[in-house]
């Protein structure tokens, strides 16, 4: 009874339990496989990767990174010293040598590499017997005698390539910024070889140096590429009047000089000099192809000119304006406005007699008195040049400045040496570097250019230029085709007005070595 029922039961469902039952055990067996053969395969893909996967040992031999330890002993801030790497060469050397004087003989580097399976640094000290090997990998704080020839072999992860650099801390043999006269070439006398030299002026003009020599009462014109090279040509000149030398002045057309008696005379050849028709009191310079003096005006000192604008008139000068005995007047381009030039020139005597050591500008209109003085004093020596500056962490900055050297003060003749950075709108003393040495004698009015020279060829008159003026500081840069820029003095009076025949060339240590490649 119990079973008919169930029967019917389901039979009224229209249901098949039997069937039912058996369907969800095979659903359930095909899940289970399903998952099984998801994981089987899983852990087969993975056994293929790992049987994939290769190893590419290193072939680099790349240094990375170069530095010296931190050693206050030897000089402060030793580890912020920038070292260049040259990975086609095979050098690692820092460009910017350290001070003269500093011990480099046990020093510690900072070396990195990629993944290097060696790194051995041998120094070469000469002799056999001392020279030393270090195994940076081993031993990195071993000492490195850089006195000595470093050279670092590094293998590559391989083991087998290698490559080889010369490793190189460069410190300054002379002090980098001081004034050097002595060497090389330090003194020669002026051209001609005479025993007495009466009166001299020399000038830089179309790309030669011209000197002008009086001497046994005949003037000469003495002119060369090169004042070094010992090739002067010399040319007697038969002059219709009796010159006033220090007056010389030179345009880029012209060159101009006053006779005794104050009449103007222009040359474009420095032999063959003709009348202007104009007299002047004194020359103080030229600005573009402008001739710059002063006029004396019945009683009166008044600014002129050759030639004279249209429209122009003299007009008086201030009463602390140098009417005669100023430096020389040099013009610069600032490079924020190329097409106003401006000259300046410091010191000289103003009407009243007395010395001044004022700086004056003309902008090609007007004269103008800038702040900057120096002590009073005729005859200084004013030329455009540079000086440099290296802060704690021995970055070095170059700036373009004026230097004046020299003049005749109240109590004589000096070797005052000033210095400005701001275009003569302060001056301050040199450092010791700087200042002139006690073999050189104190003089005025002699005359100075500043000319560049090849290093490479120096003695080579196609390689001579005068050194263009420039008025913005800037980094340190070397080129490879680096200049020196010599400074050369001509002549110049004693105190009792003797001229010395005598020639001297300088420059400040750091520009008279080349760059280092």
């Amino acid at each position: 009874m119990y079973k008919e029922k169930n029967v019917a039961k389901f039979a009224d469902c229209n249901c098949k339990p039997v069937t039912h039952i058996k369907l969800m055990k095979k659903q359930r067996v095909y899940f289970f496989l399903c998952i099984a053969a998801l994981f089987l395969s899983g852990i087969s893909c993975n056994s293929t990767d790992d049987e994939d996967i290769s190893y590419t040992v290193s072939e680099s031999v790349r240094v990375s990174a170069f530095s010296l330890a931190a050693n206050d002993s030897v000089l402060a801030n030793l580890d912020t010293v920038f070292f260049t790497i040259d990975l086609i060469g095979g050098r690692i050397y820092n460009a910017d040598s350290l001070p003269k004087g500093t011990d480099v003989s046990a020093l510690i580097a900072n070396i990195s590499f990629d993944n290097v399976s060696q790194a051995l640094i041998y120094m070469d000290k000469g002799d056999p017997a001392k020279n030393d090997t270090i195994d940076y990998l081993e031993s990195p704080t071993d000492s490195i005698d850089f006195t000595s020839k470093v050279s670092l072999k590094v293998v590559a992860e391989n083991g087998v390539t290698e490559k080889w650099y010369s490793v190189k801390v460069n410190v300054h043999q002379i002090d980098p910024d001081s004034l050097y006269w002595n060497a090389p070439f330090g003194r020669k006398s002026l051209p001609g070889h005479h025993a007495t030299v009466e009166a001299q002026k020399s000038i830089y003009y179309k790309g030669k140096v011209h000197t002008f020599i009086i001497a046994n009462s005949a003037c000469i014109l003495y002119t060369t590429d090169n004042p070094y090279a010992d090739d002067w040509t010399a040319q007697p000149l038969t002059l219709s009047f009796t010159p006033d030398l220090l007056s010389l002045q030179a345009t880029d057309e012209a060159l101009y000089m006053l006779a005794q008696n104050g009449e103007l005379f222009r040359s474009e050849n420095g032999a063959d000099w003709t009348s202007t028709g104009q007299s002047f009191y004194s020359l103080v310079g030229t600005w573009k192809s402008r001739l710059l003096g002063v006029i004396d005006d019945n009683g009166t000192y008044k600014h002129d000119c050759y030639p004279r604008p249209d429209g122009f008139t003299p007009y008086p000068t201030s009463a602390e304006f140098p009417i005669k005995g100023s430096s020389p007047m040099v013009t610069f381009v600032s490079e924020y406005d190329l097409d106003s030039p401006q000259s300046i020139m410091v010191g000289g005597r103003m009407a009243d007699n007395n010395l001044t050591g004022a700086t004056w500008g003309y902008d090609g209109e007007n004269w103008a008195q800038l702040a900057g003085v120096i002590v009073p004093c005729e005859g200084a020596l004013l030329f455009p040049y540079f000086t440099f500056t290296t802060n704690e962490y021995w970055i070095t900055t170059q700036y373009s400045s004026w230097i004046v050297i020299g003049g005749r003060e109240a109590a004589g003749a000096a070797n005052s040496v000033y210095v400005s950075i701001n275009n003569g709108n302060t001056w301050n003393r040199a450092p010791e570097s700087l200042a002139m040495p006690s073999y050189i004698s104190p003089r005025a009015f002699a005359s100075v250019m500043v000319v560049e020279a090849d290093f490479t060829a120096s003695q080579s008159a196609s390689l001579w230029k005068l050194m263009p003026v420039r008025t913005v500081a800037h980094a340190v840069t070397r080129s490879s085709d680096y200049k020196i820029p010599y400074i050369y003095i001509f002549g110049g009076e004693d105190n009792s007005g003797k001229v010395y025949n005598e020639i001297w060339r300088g420059a400040i240590g750091r520009l008279r070595y080349p760059p280092i490649p």
